[in-house]
C-alpha cells in the first residue's frame, strides 16, 4: 500500500507535553476532519506529533508519511502548527479563507496521502503578518454566532503562513494579544503605540503629552508594557509619534526644526532599548518609518542602530512612497537604497486604508495586482524582505489582495494570471471561471483616476468624504472660498472648480462601473445558487459600491451647479437623485448581511455610507425649504396642478404636503 488513509478513525497522538499553540492547531484539524470526513470503516491509524527538534531551522517541519501513520516533526510549536494546517488544506481541502469566504464542504469517507516525506516551504520573507487595523466592521459585528471572530482572524493568518500580528488597533491590540500568542503568533505594535504601551492621554488625561515635560510618565507606561508582554514572542516597536496617530510636534510646538525632532526621537529610541533590555534577553526590535518619520530618517536626522529592523511604508495606495497627509504630499521614496541598507529592513503595506480622502475600506485595492507586485518585488530587491506587515482591515473586503500577499511573501514572485485563475477556481469554482477571472483583472481599470501618478486610483471613500465636505460648506452658505481640505484633489481653485473636478472624476468612471456591473449581473445569472452568494457578497457588492457612489457623486455635483445657476427645482431633483443613488449602496450592504454575516457592515463608520445618505437627505430638505417653503405647496401648485386650478384659492390646500421623495418623483416625470 503506497498511501496513508485519513478518515474519521484517524487519531492525533503525542507522547511529550504540547503547548497551547499546538493544542489549538490539533483542535482546528480535528474540527476540519469532522467537517469533511463522514463515519468510515477504514482501519484505525494515527497522526503522531514527535517531540520538537530545535536543531531544525526555525518554524520548519516535515511530514513522514507511511501507510500506518504520519509523523509530524517540527522545529518548534509554530512549525507543528503549520504542519497540521498543511494537512487541513492540502488533504482535507480546507482553504485559507474558508471561514471568510463561506467555503462549502463536500463530505467523504476518506482522503488519501501518498507515502513519502513532505518538507516545509522556505518563505521569502522572514517575519510576515497582518495589522488588523481600522477593524470597525469586526468590532461592531454582533457576537454569539457560534465562532469567535478574532480566533478566525488569527487562524486565517496562520493558514496564510503568517507568523506575526498587530492584533488590532488601540485597546483591541491589548485585548487580543494573549489570544494571538496562544495560537503561536509573534506580537508587534501599531506605529503610534511604541512598545505596545497604553496611550498616554488615556492613562494620564490631565497631563500634557510632552516627553520633555512628562518623560517619567511615558517611561512608566513603556516599562509596564514590557513587563506585561515579556512572556510573549515580541518584535518591539520603538519610536515616538503623537497622541492620535499624528506627529508629536503638533501638540508640542517647541520642536520647530527637523533636527530637534530627530534628536528627541533618537534619544527616546535609546531609552526604550534600555528599558526593554532590563527585562528581555536578546530582544528583536523595529522602527516604523511611517509618514513624517521616514522624512526624518532619509534626511539623516534619526540615529537608529543597525540591528533594529527599519519598517518602510507605502502611501496607502500601494506605492512605496510617503503617504499624503491632508494636502501635504511630498511622495518621498520609502525604500532602502541598494548597497547602503544599514541593517535589516521591511515594509508596512496596505490592503485596506483609511485617509478620509480617496482610500479603500469597504472595497479591495484600487490598484492592479500587477502594479502591487512590481512594488513588492522592488522592495525585496532593495533588501526590505526581513518583515512584512500587511494592513488587513476587517479581512472580508480584502481577501483577494490578502491572498495575493500570502503568495508573495512565500515565494517573492507570483505569476499573476496563474494565481488569479487558481484563486477563482478555489473560491468560486469552475463554473464561469473565465468570466470571474476577467472581472477581477478588470476591476482596477474601472477605479477612479484622480491624480497624475500611476497609483492615484481611488477606493470607495472618494465618493463619500469629498462630497460630504463640499456639502457642508455649501449648506453653510459659502460657495465661493476654496475648501482647504480638498486642495489635495483639486488644487488651489475656487469652490465651484473643486466641485467641477469631482464631477469630472465621477463622469469619467461612471460608464466603466456601469459596464463592469452589467458583466457582473450576467455572470450572477449563470451561477449556481451556491456560487451566487459569494460572488454577490464580494465582486458584485464592491462593483455596486463604486457604481452607486459615482452616480451619487455625479448627481450631487449637478445639483450644485443647478443651484448656483438659480434653478432650485432642478437642484432639488438632482440632490434627490444623489440621495437615492447613495441609498442603493446601503441596500447592497444590507443584502450582504445574511447568516453569520448579520450586522457585519453595521460598523461602517469610516467610509460611512449611511452618513452620506443622511447628509444628502438634509441637502434635499434644505433645497426644498429654500424653493418650496414656507407653504411647501408652492412647487406642487406651480408645476403639478392643472393651470385651471392653480389660482383657485378657496382652500390653502386640500391635502398634506408631499414628502421629498413623492415630490421629486412627480417633478422628475413631468
Amino acid at each position: 500500500m503506497n498511501h496513508f488513509t485519513l478518515s474519521s478513525n484517524t487519531a492525533i497522538q503525542f507522547n511529550s507535553a504540547i503547548d497551547e499553540p499546538i493544542s489549538n492547531a490539533i483542535a482546528m484539524l480535528k474540527r476540519d476532519m469532522e467537517k469533511v470526513l463522514e463515519a468510515s470503516q477504514s482501519q484505525a491509524n494515527r497522526i503522531f506529533l514527535a517531540p520538537l527538534e530545535p536543531s531544525l531551522p526555525q518554524e520548519s517541519w516535515t511530514l513522514e508519511i507511511s501507510p500506518d501513520e504520519i509523523i509530524v516533526r517540527g522545529a518548534d510549536s509554530l512549525g507543528c502548527v503549520y504542519a497540521l494546517l498543511h494537512i487541513s488544506e492540502h488533504v482535507l481541502g480546507v482553504t485559507p479563507f474558508w471561514f471568510w469566504n463561506d467555503q462549502q464542504f463536500q463530505s467523504c469517507h476518506e482522503k488519501k496521502m501518498l507515502v513519502g516525506i513532505i518538507h516545509s516551504p522556505k518563505y521569502a520573507i522572514r517575519y510576515r503578518g497582518w495589522f488588523v487595523n481600522d477593524e470597525v466592521l469586526i468590532d461592531n459585528w454582533p457576537s454569539g454566532q457560534g465562532e469567535d471572530h478574532w480566533h478566525m482572524v488569527f487562524e486565517a493568518l496562520l493558514r496564510c503562513g503568517g507568523n506575526i500580528t498587530i492584533p488590532g488597533t488601540d485597546e483591541n491590540s491589548l485585548k487580543n494579544r494573549m489570544l494571538a500568542a496562544s495560537m503561536g503568533l509573534r506580537i508587534t505594535h501599531h506605529h503610534a503605540e511604541p512598545l505596545g504601551a497604553e496611550m498616554f492621554l488615556r492613562a494620564y488625561p490631565n497631563e500634557a503629552p510632552s516627553y520633555i515635560t512628562n518623560s517619567h510618565l511615558f517611561e512608566r507606561l513603556w516599562e509596564q508594557a514590557v513587563i506585561d508582554q515579556k512572556g510573549y514572542n515580541v518584535i518591539w516597536n520603538l519610536g515616538f509619534r503623537g497622541q492620535g496617530d499624528r506627529p508629536f510636534w503638533d501638540d508640542d510646538p517647541q520642536f520647530e526644526s527637523s533636527l530637534q525632532r530627530g534628536k528627541l526621537i533618537s534619544s527616546i529610541i535609546t531609552r526604550q532599548l534600555e528599558i526593554i533590555k532590563r527585562h528581555v534577553q536578546s530582544p528583536v526590535c523595529c522602527v516604523n518609518l511611517y509618514g513624517e518619520i521616514a522624512e526624518l530618517y532619509l534626511n539623516d536626522h534619526l540615529n537608529i542602530p543597525s540591528d533594529i529592523i527599519k519598517i518602510w511604508a507605502d502611501n496607502g495606495y500601494g506605492r512605496m512612497v510617503s503617504r499624503r497627509q491632508g494636502n501635504h504630499n511630498p511622495r518621498i521614496h520609502a525604500l532602502p537604497t541598494i548597497g547602503n541598507n544599514n541593517g535589516s529592513h521591511g515594509i508596512y503595506y496596505h490592503c485596506s486604508f483609511h485617509d478620509l480622502q480617496a482610500s479603500n475600506h469597504l472595497t479591495m485595492s484600487p490598484n492592479a495586482m500587477e502594479f502591487l507586485k512590481a512594488e513588492l518585488v522592488k522592495a525585496i530587491a532593495t533588501g526590505a524582505g526581513e518583515c512584512w506587515i500587511v494592513n488587513s482591515g476587517s479581512i472580508k473586503p480584502h481577501i483577494h489582495s490578502l491572498d495575493f500577499l500570502r503568495n508573495m511573501w512565500q515565494t517573492g514572485q507570483v505569476n499573476i494570471d496563474e494565481w488569479r485563475e487558481f484563486y477563482v477556481k478555489t473560491y468560486y469554482g469552475e463554473k464561469n471561471k473565465g468570466e470571474i477571472t476577467a472581472l477581477l483583472s478588470d476591476y482596477a481599470s474601472c477605479t477612479a483616476k484622480y491624480g497624475p501618478h500611476e497609483d492615484d486610483r481611488a477606493g470607495e471613500q472618494i465618493w463619500h468624504h469629498p462630497a460630504r465636505k463640499l456639502l457642508c460648506q455649501w449648506m453653510s452658505g459659502d460657495t465661493e472660498n476654496t475648501l482647504e481640505s480638498l486642495v489635495w484633489l483639486s488644487g488651489e481653485v475656487p469652490f465651484a472648480e473643486q466641485v467641477r473636478v469631482l464631477q469630472k472624476i465621477s463622469e469619467e468612471t461612471l460608464p466603466k462601473w456601469a459596464t463592469f456591473c452589467k458583466k457582473c449581473e450576467t455572470v450572477h445569472c449563470a451561477l449556481s445558487e451556491k456560487g451566487k452568494r459569494l460572488f454577490d457578497d464580494s465582486i458584485l457588492l464592491q462593483g455596486y459600491l463604486h457604481l452607486h457612489g459615482a452616480a451619487g457623486t455625479k448627481a450631487f455635483c449637478e445639483s450644485f451647479f443647478a443651484f448656483v445657476s438659480g434653478n432650485i427645482v432642478s437642484a432639488f431633483n438632482f440632490a434627490n437623485q444623489s440621495y437615492l443613488c447613495y441609498a442603493k449602496s446601503v441596500k447592497v450592504l444590507l443584502e450582504a448581511e445574511h447568516g453569520k454575516w448579520a450586522g457585519y457592515y453595521s460598523g461602517d463608520c469610516l467610509t460611512d455610507v449611511r452618513l452620506t445618505v443622511s447628509c444628502l437627505d438634509a441637502l434635499v430638505s434644505y433645497l426644498r425649504v429654500l424653493g418650496d417653503g414656507p407653504s411647501f405647496h408652492k412647487w406642487e401648485r406651480e408645476f403639478l396642478i392643472p393651470a385651471a386650478e392653480r389660482n383657485v384659492m378657496l382652500l390653502s390646500s386640500k391635502q398634506k404636503a408631499m414628502t421629498n421623495d413623492e415630490l421629486a418623483h412627480k417633478l422628475l416625470h413631468l
